[in-house]
């Protein structure tokens, strides 16, 4: 079993969308880590991650309505990634997240 878990802020209000009979419930989480570079300067970057949270007909997608920009949560789910090609024709990948468990922190 493949487990991530993580904490961050919302960069963006969720959206929801239906996808046959289920609902994905969409956001991006940026988590911020502070480090040295090797000349000891203090380093700050963010790492954005897509989020989903996948309901069936019939379940509640109410969790969305707090799901606003600035929003900090902690979130548990199993991890994927996915290559595409940027605006530039450069090669890009994402970090995704298929939400299991989510709280809202704050």
């Amino acid at each position: 079993m493949l487990k991530m878990i993580m904490s961050g802020a919302l960069g963006r209000d969720a959206e929801i969308r239906e996808v046959g009979k289920r609902k994905a419930i969409n956001f991006n989480v940026g988590v911020s880590m502070n480090y040295k570079d090797q000349q000891g300067n203090k380093v700050e970057r963010t790492e954005w991650v897509k989020a989903v949270i996948w309901k069936n007909d019939g379940q509640s997608t109410k969790i969305a309505d707090f799901l606003k920009k600035g929003q900090k949560v902690l979130i548990e789910g199993t991890p994927s990634s996915e290559g595409f090609k940027g605006k530039e024709g450069d090669i890009k990948s994402a970090l995704n997240i298929n939400v299991k468990e989510l709280e809202l922190v704050g």
